[in-house]
């Protein structure tokens, strides 16, 4: 008898931990310096909004609530905030493996990611230098205030030690301050932190910056 209720405990307990392995949760934050009254869900690049996700509650300011995701499988997650006052707010490429917290702020406003857009459509380039003493076959480039890396800038490419690669920032906004990691073949992980960056910059990446 008390092998089976044991058994049973060892089941449940089992479940419990499943459950809670394949549940996603992301905390938001919210440092706008107004209450937030809906959030919206879509993954990246869909822009499928869904319900709201809190019909009956308020994000006040400075403070933070927990969202259950886990109705979806997607990784990578666009996020929309309306505060109270109905100003628009936009995350991009949140991915949900790496960050479980959502900080929005008036740098999010959309009409001023609108006006990022429109301002700094030219392409730009900064070069990147491999001093880490090994190879790299990932590199990643994200504005600081992100909470994406977003897309490995080397593809199916790698980097030699002593090299250096250019890369197009596209539409980036210049004299912004990035983050930089790059990743060699045999796991290690390099990161440069709060690096403005403008066009023809090179920045070096050496042994030092390893995590």
């Amino acid at each position: 008898m008390k092998y089976r209720v044991k058994r049973k405990l060892l089941i449940l307990f089992s479940l419990f931990t499943l459950l809670k392995l394949f549940s996603q949760e992301v905390v938001v934050i919210n440092k706008t310096g107004f209450d937030i009254y809906n959030v919206y869900i879509s993954p990246s690049g869909l822009e499928q909004w869904s319900e709201d996700l809190q019909p009956f509650d308020v994000i006040l300011k400075d403070r933070y609530k927990i969202i259950d995701v886990s109705a979806y499988d997607e990784t990578y997650f666009d996020f929309r905030f309306i505060d109270i006052d109905g100003d628009e707010y936009i995350k991009k490429n949140v991915d949900l493996k790496l960050h479980r917290k959502v900080v929005v702020s008036l740098d999010d406003l959309a009409y001023v990611m609108d006006r990022i857009k429109e301002d700094f459509s030219d392409e730009w380039f900064v070069s990147i230098r491999n001093n880490t003493g090994v190879s790299i076959v990932e590199l990643y480039i994200s504005p600081h205030n992100s909470n994406s890396w977003g897309t490995n800038l080397m593809e199916n490419d790698y980097m030699e030690n002593k090299s250096t690669e250019q890369i197009s920032m596209g539409g980036g906004v210049e004299s912004i301050d990035y983050d930089i990691r790059m990743d060699s073949s045999e796991g290690a992980v390099f990161i440069k932190e709060n690096i403005p960056l403008n066009n023809n910059v090179t920045v070096v990446i050496t042994s030092s910056d390893r995590e």
